[in-house]
């Protein structure tokens, strides 16, 4: 879309272009300003030739010369050839000049004798300012285009780098999470723990939805509520009366979206570092949209000292990336470690993606 419009704007430049430059000869051009342009055979020949000289000129210069030569760095032969161009051009205005029966007629009149050479009846002001405007606007026109061109490539590059990217971070995403609920019921089934076959079915849920819709760029943020809602009854199975677990989430329209799986990494990291077997813990998640914007909070308490599993914070170190990469400079993210709680704050523009 964006080719074809700038190939209507080339077009339409060219066609301007044309059209004012067909008309400078009847500003530069030597003829009786009395009588019309074209009762003058000087100036017929003239411009004829110019005209056709020029547009010559201007389609080799855009479509030959600047991609065979400019474009390949040949510099010098590049512009000896403009010279050269320039030169032959003057060459023979001056021979239709000189050789017109007005010129001659004029000179034998004003002077009594045939015209002489001097150096600027050869460089006029005329042709010398039409050539440089054919020059410089084939010139231009051919640059522009290059550039447009280079930019929507580059531009296509970048988009596939980033989807490729995204991708990546997707399919860290899924693995990651699926391991660890994994071990959840893996620790469920070796203390025959009756909760084993609910646990399943959670995971079930959580395992569809990971599949069939984490793949879409945003989801209804009402599903990604309900994954967590998912995940966190799972917790809950496994968990024991020392964990307290609140799921708070205030009604979601259904013209919110969100990227799947973004919020789900720091629910796992409160899980990992805020559970404890031998003290009271709480895990609370609040998801509430105000106004334009999405707060998600997950706070945990923090414990005296954990044992880091292996492959820590990668869940985290994703997140920011997708968040960066797709919400760039709309989104916040605050996350402190205050009076022995861990906090994240997040907040989402959700403006774009609704």
């Amino acid at each position: 879309m964006e080719t074809g419009k700038n190939r209507i704007l080339q077009s339409v430049l060219t066609l301007v272009f044309w059209a004012c430059f067909l008309m400078l000869p009847f500003l530069f051009f030597p003829f009786d300003r009395d009588k019309s342009a074209f009762q003058s055979t000087r100036f017929v020949e003239l411009y004829i030739f110019s005209i056709l000289y020029l547009v010559a000129f201007y389609y080799v210069n855009s479509g030959w010369l600047i991609p065979r030569l400019l474009g390949k760095r040949k510099l010098l032969l590049y512009f000896l050839l403009i010279l050269l161009a320039f030169l032959v051009y003057l060459s023979f205005y001056y021979l239709i000049w000189s050789n017109s029966t007005e010129t001659i007629a004029y000179f034998n009149r004003r002077h009594g004798r045939p015209r002489g050479w001097r150096w600027y009846y050869f460089f006029r002001l005329g042709p010398i300012v039409l050539f440089l405007l054919a020059f410089t606007f084939s010139s231009v026109s051919k640059l522009m285009a290059r550039w447009l061109y280079a930019e929507k490539i580059k531009e296509e590059v970048s988009k596939q780098q980033l989807q490729t990217e995204l991708s990546l971070l997707r399919s860290q995403v899924n693995p990651h999470f699926l391991f660890n609920t994994l071990n959840s019921i893996y620790a469920l089934t070796v203390s025959g723990n009756e909760k084993a076959s609910d646990a399943v079915m959670k995971l079930s849920g959580i395992m569809r939805y990971t599949l069939e819709e984490s793949q879409s760029e945003y989801v209804p943020l009402q599903n990604e509520v309900n994954f967590i809602n998912n995940y966190l009854e799972l917790q809950r199975i496994r968990s024991t009366d020392k964990v307290q677990i609140v799921f708070k989430v205030d009604t979601v329209g259904e013209q919110v979206r969100i990227a799947p799986l973004l919020l789900i990494p720091f629910i796992e990291n409160a899980f990992k570092f805020g559970v404890s077997a031998r003290q009271n813990t709480q895990i609370e998640v609040g998801i509430r949209v105000r106004g334009n914007t999405l707060v998600f909070t997950c706070v945990n308490d923090l414990l005296p000292k954990v044992n880091a599993p292996e492959g820590t914070g990668t869940g985290i170190v994703n997140v920011r990336r997708r968040l960066d990469l797709l919400y760039k400079k709309n989104y916040q993210l605050q996350i402190t470690t205050t009076d022995h709680k861990y906090r994240v704050h997040l907040e989402l523009d959700i403006i774009a993606q609704a």
